[in-house]
């Protein structure tokens, strides 16, 4: 499952009275294969690599174990109790309370947003909970920046009062938007926190204590830091935040924390039996049978869970570093696993423009050249200029915040190739572009008609 490269960040807060959760590490390597796991990984740790890995086959734990430093200032190391950012990940605990919910009779996915939101206008009252859990019901990918103060009811203004990517149902756009709109559901349908819904109907009956955003009251000890160029990007606990989860341009759609045991079982009682829900409640979703990838990132914190029911493998992977992401160390392990490398896409061919797709016009045409040609050249002060005259400004996102977005997907990218460009039937302009370090990536942009035009927005999707 390819998932959007935007940040996605967790809120956390230490209040109460009540004693902070603490979890003894229990570092795990066996014989055999996980040894030889182990010995990779410690190869990649010399490298830069710092994180947790956890990696089963055929029901037996092989590894289990942190590798470098979860706070450098500190000197803590990772274990297996460090508390990680699962990123977009979140979405699939905002999908299955949903789906549960759904079960109960309490919604369901035919239902309208006019529903639950009389107020909402007419192009978005008609969109359907389904539409949202698939990405088509036309919101952008996002509303403003992660950390930007918002409520419930201002995220569903500007959410309403945002003219729609697509018309409802007709495409998929990631959209984390769509997925804050199904928290807002949520919240109002349960009158709860969507924190607080998430523990007690999911996390709870599992026996998950080390999963949240505010309520697991984490120690700060247990919190990796995110590190960029050597830079300490913080830690979650220091975010803004509301006084009962994130504000609402994070909610129900990214930034939950977690450890990489907490994931194991939770997608274990998802995968591997009914204990969550029942295959007649699934739909198309969370096939037993068939592997799957999903992956969170905010572009320093990457979280990747993979599970290949054939080979009986599941690989959980959780990292702090930008310049050694998790799909790096993932495929550090392949080889010894027997499994291709993700890496690997970087030799496949980039999209092509679809057959009778129009051109996008020759103003447009050069403007994103030229775009793709200051980010490869790496010039700050080139993009600081360009992000000035060429990007529409925005209420919700800073110009400091646009170039660094820029810069960090550079990174994690590396060069960027277009091989095609093309408009679809919506106007947006698609470019298809070969990347040095992942392989093929789709870039989707909105652009003014003015004249010079401008940027309104960019997303960014890797692999087919």
């Amino acid at each position: 499952m390819s998932r959007a490269l935007l940040p996605v960040y967790a809120l956390v807060l230490v209040c109460g009275a009540a004693a902070p959760l603490l979890a003894d590490s229990a570092d795990t390597v066996a014989a055999g294969l996980g040894a030889r796991l182990d010995s990779a990984l410690r190869v990649a740790e010399e490298s830069g690599f710092s994180g947790v890995v956890r990696v089963e086959r055929g029901g037996a734990l092989l590894l289990r174990k942190g590798y470098g430093l979860a706070d450098r200032a500190r000197r803590i190391p990772f274990d297996d109790a460090t508390v990680v950012q699962i990123g977009s990940n979140t979405k699939d605990f905002t999908l299955v309370a949903l789906l549960r919910l759904a079960q109960r009779d309490r919604v369901s996915l035919r239902d309208s947003l006019g529903k639950y939101f009389p107020a909402a206008p007419a192009d978005k009252r008609g969109i359907t909970l389904q539409q949202l859990v698939e990405h088509r019901g036309g919101f952008p990918i996002g509303l403003g920046g992660d950390f930007e103060v918002m409520t419930r009811e201002q995220l569903l203004q500007r959410a309403f009062a945002t003219p729609l990517r697509a018309q409802p149902g007709a495409r998929e756009i990631y959209s984390n938007t769509g997925y804050a709109i199904l928290a807002a559901v949520i919240e109002q349908v349960t009158g709860k926190s969507y924190d607080e819904y998430v523990r007690d109907d999911l996390l709870a009956p599992l026996g998950l204590r080390s999963t949240g955003y505010l309520l697991p009251r984490f120690a700060p000890d247990r919190m990796a830091h995110g590190y960029e160029h050597g830079e300490d990007r913080g830690n979650t606990l220091l975010k803004p935040h509301a006084p009962d989860g994130p504000w609402w341009n994070l909610r129900g759609n990214g930034g939950m924390l977690s450890t990489v045991e907490d994931m194991h079982a939770f997608y274990r009682a998802l995968f591997e039996g009914e204990r969550l829900l029942p295959l007649k409640a699934r739909g198309d979703r969370f096939d037993p049978t068939a592997p799957v990838a999903l992956a969170g990132s905010d572009l320093v914190h990457f979280f990747l869970f993979e599970r290949l029911p054939r080979a009986g493998i599941e690989i959980i992977i959780a990292t702090n570093s930008a310049e050694a992401p998790a799909p790096m160390i993932r495929d550090a392990i392949a080889p010894v696993l027997g499994l291709p490398t993700v890496r690997g896409r970087a030799t496949e061919a980039p999209a092509a423009a679809p057959v009778g797709a129009k051109e996008p016009p020759a103003a447009v045409a050069a403007l994103l050249r030229d775009l793709f040609s200051t980010i490869n050249a790496g010039d700050s002060t080139a993009l600081v200029q360009v992000i000035a005259e060429r990007f529409e400004p925005t209420d919700g996102t800073p110009a400091e915040q646009r170039v660094a977005r820029l810069q960090q997907m550079h990174g994690r990218l590396g060069l960027l190739t277009p091989t095609a460009m093309w408009l679809d039937a919506d106007g947006a302009v698609n470019v298809a572009a070969s990347t040095s370090n992942e392989g093929p990536a789709t870039f989707t942009f909105s652009v003014t008609d003015a004249t010079p035009p401008k940027i309104r927005s960019l997303r960014v999707m890797v692999g087919g």
